[in-house]
């Protein structure tokens, strides 16, 4: 059975739609295709557990190379607040 290659998976979950953000735009930035998913309950504004989802998502054919680019790649703390007090 072949697998699709336009088939989308997670790459990186959060509780945050910054840090969601952050990652979609440095896979981008590389020319990975990206979405973001978001599953987060904004009527709660929960950052964690089952309600509080964010999902970046690439093809299943750029996900090893999307994960070799984020395991290599750090976000800062100065990236995450910056990002965290745009106004969205």
């Amino acid at each position: 059975m072949s697998k699709d290659k336009s088939d989308w998976v997670e790459i990186f979950r959060s509780g945050t739609d910054y840090e969601a953000a952050l990652v979609y735009a440095l896979l981008r930035d590389a020319d990975i295709p990206t979405v973001i998913l978001n599953q987060r309950d904004h009527a709660f504004n929960l950052t964690h557990g089952y309600l509080a989802k964010v999902k970046v998502m690439v093809p299943e054919s750029m996900y090893e190379i999307a994960s070799e680019l984020l395991s290599t790649s750090s976000i800062t703390d100065d990236e995450l607040t910056q990002e965290a007090l745009k106004k969205h």
